[in-house]
């Protein structure tokens, strides 16, 4: 009886892609859209293995993972078109045996189908497993902690007990980080271990290349750059210094009080008191024409007889012209602020502020500065990004000018021999290939480009970062004869994404191998 296989996918031309390759291996397929009818069968019918989408519209591939696992322990595989490790985490820890990335390759899917489907066989509980724990398995890889074997992909694989132990050690914690320094200590009990001490690298190079693992693309074990490390703060210079501003205020306003004060006096003296009655007599005979006898009359009923009146409108009057005063001193700079700021564009012109306000000067000719290094900046990535599509869509035009000139010839001769078609399909399909993760590179500068691509910045120990990048790099090296040599502090640390950071190195390091003469030293020096 042919094994049952789930598919679930809302996308019908994925799912229909699966369906013919599977059936092509004469697999009875289970083919649903959504994760409701998914459900359905998974209660009715006796499945031997289950592929899943993540994005599903009625319910996630992550919750139909954990419904399955409550009830049954076949193999599933999830399938999505996202590629962060979060969501691989996630998807194993939820029960998952493997997990595939769109675009895939459709061969590649079935096979991994066909390993699922054996190790599910051979080593579930229902045909006899070893004893819990003693066999760790996962992608393919199957390692027998009892009889100290190890297989990957049925095939028996060469181990040292050192390499053994290390892959053990990575099996017992998968899906969580390991330091060097503990699998150091786990594996040789010894407590000295110092972050020029490459020997965990070697070990895990050597690993890695019996797994046939690849760096930039782990399918196994991944570098997780940047534990451990101390992280740098970027410090931003602050400077509060307005001590010349609050002491001329001050002065203003206690120069404003005094004389507020000296007004009040001189009214209460002059109204109260009666003292300037001779000078209010003598402006009553001046401007009306009055005698002395007149004046002062009018002077004891109108200015003697409201004293109290008079003299807190000559308060209220002091108060209000104070308050003008002070107010207006306040609004004078926020005038200068506001001329400073609209010379905030302007492109030669220096903002100028009174003495008082230098801290203001200071920060807004910084904040100008630093506009016009971000207008510098997007303009040169502007052109940047000019050259990069120049650049995609020339280096585009080869391997796409193969892939339609070979499929056209395909298409022309239905008669051409089956290994001549064969090596044509071949080289079409590795141009293809190539035009995918050019398109891959462009799309994810383009997120970059327009803020969707976020950096996971943590703290990275930059010194172990390069130890470990050139021990990786050391067959590409050897090639070449070539070799590293390493100057920098062991207490190097940084701030930032470790993924991108150590693709960056690794570049670099790439293209030194590749264009330096043969046999000679590069030379690495980091501060």
């Amino acid at each position: 009886m042919p094994e049952q296989i789930l598919i679930v996918d809302d996308e019908a031309e994925i799912a229909d892609l699966i369906e013919l390759y599977l059936k092509n291996e004469n697999y009875a397929v289970h083919k649903f859209y959504t994760a409701r009818e998914a459900l359905a069968c998974v209660e009715t019918e006796q499945l031997d293995l289950a592929i899943l989408d993540i994005m599903l519209p009625d319910m996630s591939g992550f919750d139909l993972c954990r419904r399955i696992r409550e009830k049954h322990t076949y193999p599933v595989i999830m399938l999505t078109a996202k590629d962060g490790e979060m969501d691989k985490i996630t998807g194993l820890t939820l029960g998952a045996d493997d997990y595939i990335t769109k675009p895939f390759r459709p061969l590649e899917m079935v096979a991994r189908v066909k390993a699922q489907l054996r190790r599910y066989k051979k080593y579930n509980p229902a045909h006899g497993a070893e004893e819990a724990g003693e066999i760790m398995e996962h992608a393919g890889l199957v390692l027998n902690a009892k009889t100290h074997e190890c297989l990957l992909d049925e095939q028996p694989l060469a181990l040292t007990p050192t390499e053994f132990s290390l892959l053990r050690i990575l099996l017992e914690n998968k899906g969580n980080v390991v330091s060097a320094e503990e699998l150091f200590h786990q594996i040789w009990k010894d407590e000295y271990y110092t972050k020029n001490n490459n020997t965990i690298t070697v070990h895990i190079r050597h690993l890695r290349e019996k797994l046939r693992d690849s760096v930039e693309h782990p399918r196994f074990i991944k570098t997780i750059w940047g534990v451990g490390g101390t992280k740098l703060k970027r410090i931003h210079p602050r400077d509060n210094d307005y001590s010349q501003l609050k002491r001329k205020l001050l002065f203003r306003l206690a120069a404003a009080t005094v004389g507020a004060i000296f007004g009040i006096v001189a009214f209460y003296i002059l109204i109260w008191q009666g003292e300037g009655g001779d000078f209010v007599v003598l402006v009553l005979q001046w401007f009306l024409g009055m005698d002395y006898y007149e004046a002062l009359d009018v002077y004891r009923q109108v200015f003697r007889s409201n004293a109290e009146l008079l003299w807190l409108g000559a308060v209220l009057v002091t108060f209000f012209i104070l308050l003008y005063v002070v107010l207006n001193w306040f609004t004078r700079y926020f005038a200068f602020i506001n001329r400073g700021i609209g010379d905030l564009l302007e492109e030669e012109s220096e903002i100028r502020l009174p003495p008082e306000m230098a801290a203001t000067e200071r920060k807004l000719n910084a904040v100008k500065g630093e506009l016009k290094r971000r207008a510098r900046e997007a303009k040169m990535a502007e052109q940047r990004k000019n050259d990069l599509v120049m650049y995609l869509a020339h280096d585009i035009r080869t391997p796409l000018t193969s892939v339609i000139g070979y499929l056209s010839f395909l298409s022309e001769a239905p008669d051409m021999p089956v290994e001549q078609r064969a090596k044509y399909v071949n080289i079409t399909l590795d141009k293809a290939y190539r035009l995918e993760k050019m398109v891959d590179e462009f799309f994810e500068i383009a997120r970059y480009n327009l803020q969707e691509l976020r950096l996971q910045k943590e703290p990275i120990d930059l010194y172990y970062m390069l130890v470990q990048i050139i021990d990786e790099l050391t067959p590409v090296l050897a090639a070449h004869g070539n070799h590293v040599a390493l100057q920098a502090d062991e207490t190097l640390t940084a701030y930032g994404d470790p993924d991108r950071l150590a693709r960056v190195f690794n570049n670099v390091l790439k293209n030194a191998a590749a264009y330096s003469f043969a046999n000679t030293q590069i030379d690495l020096c980091a501060k």
